[in-house]
């Protein structure tokens, strides 16, 4: 049973984000001058010994140029963080603001949850959720108590924005998300479904907010890039799965966050604690949508699963 939320801004009213989005669209010169350069360095790099020290220079600079695709993670051990988020985030007296306008937190509609445990049901609940659907409206809907894991690496494509304002992965099962907090990169929903092999994820990403219902295939056509995906660039070892029959999908290796990125989840809700709408609304909402529904977990990522450097 869900705990009983406390009031909180449902950035799902939002018609446009409030600053400028990253690969808004197919056409977006940025990502297209992004991509282009991307490919400019793999085609250098492919022709050298792969521990060449340019190769190493330049497939770093891979990650620095945003291959459409951030990290992911791994099936984690489970480490507990403290429950009670839930009614103490929003009316608790350490100088938190609660929404002022009163909105209703986002919920699945009746006969449908909020444990999507695929890409596929992901999309399915972001298709039911009112339009326009933003982040924070979708991470609201998802059932309690949440388990994830917070990191202020800025190494991604959907880079934390701060310490204050990190990178969350959500984990549902085989199924991972990832939201940031505020920022260019807390417009973007990011997936990722773990392989049996517990190695390798397939991918995919949803740009927000959405004003209409997405096609099945949408997260994963969004990344395609060349015969493959841009996360392949970084994500080595990409292979295109079976598993998804209605459009081409991709696994490849999955990395977890670097252990001194991680942004412990009581410090974070100290920060939706003290957060104010009226000055940041977009990232009030945000903290809102993942403490005030109910308690969240902490789960820590194995030392046996890579990191990107």
């Amino acid at each position: 049973m869900r705990a009983a939320p406390a009031q909180s801004f449902r950035p799902g009213a939002e018609t446009a984000p409030e600053e400028p989005r990253i690969f808004a669209n197919e056409l977006d010169l940025p990502a297209q001058i992004c991509r282009a350069a991307t490919s400019t360095v793999f085609a250098r790099t492919a022709v050298m010994p792969r521990k060449t020290p340019w190769r190493i220079a330049e497939i770093v600079l891979l990650g620095l140029l945003g291959a459409s695709c951030g990290a992911d993670a791994e099936s984690p051990s489970v480490e507990v963080w403290p429950a009670g988020g839930a009614a103490g985030a929003a009316g608790s007296g350490t100088g938190g603001t609660i929404n002022p306008l009163a909105a209703a937190r986002c919920r699945p509609p009746t006969g449908m949850n909020g444990s999507p445990r695929t890409i596929e049901d992901a999309t399915a609940l972001l298709n039911a959720l009112p339009k326009p659907t933003s982040v924070a409206c979708f991470v609201e809907s998802l059932d309690r108590p949440l388990t994830a894991y917070a990191t202020s690496s800025t190494f991604s494509a959907q880079p934390a924005f701060s310490a204050k304002s990190p990178r969350v992965f959500i984990k549902i099962d085989r199924l991972w998300l990832s939201v940031v907090m505020d920022g260019e990169s807390s417009y973007l929903l990011e997936l990722s479904y773990l392989q049996p092999d517990e190695q390798r994820s397939v991918k995919g990403e949803v740009q927000m907010p959405l004003n209409d219902a997405l096609q099945p295939s949408a997260p994963y056509d969004r990344i395609r890039y060349g015969s493959g995906t841009g996360c392949g660039l970084c994500h080595y070892g990409e292979e295109q799965v079976s598993s998804v029959s209605f459009t081409q999908a991709f696994a490849s290796i999955a990395f977890r966050p670097r252990p001194d990125t991680r942004v412990a989840l009581d410090s974070l809700l100290a920060e939706r604690q003290r957060c104010d709408f009226t000055k940041e609304p977009h990232r009030c909402g945000m903290l809102s949508a993942l403490f005030d529904g109910g308690p969240v977990v902490e789960e820590v990522f194995p030392v046996s699963m890579p990191t990107f450097f």
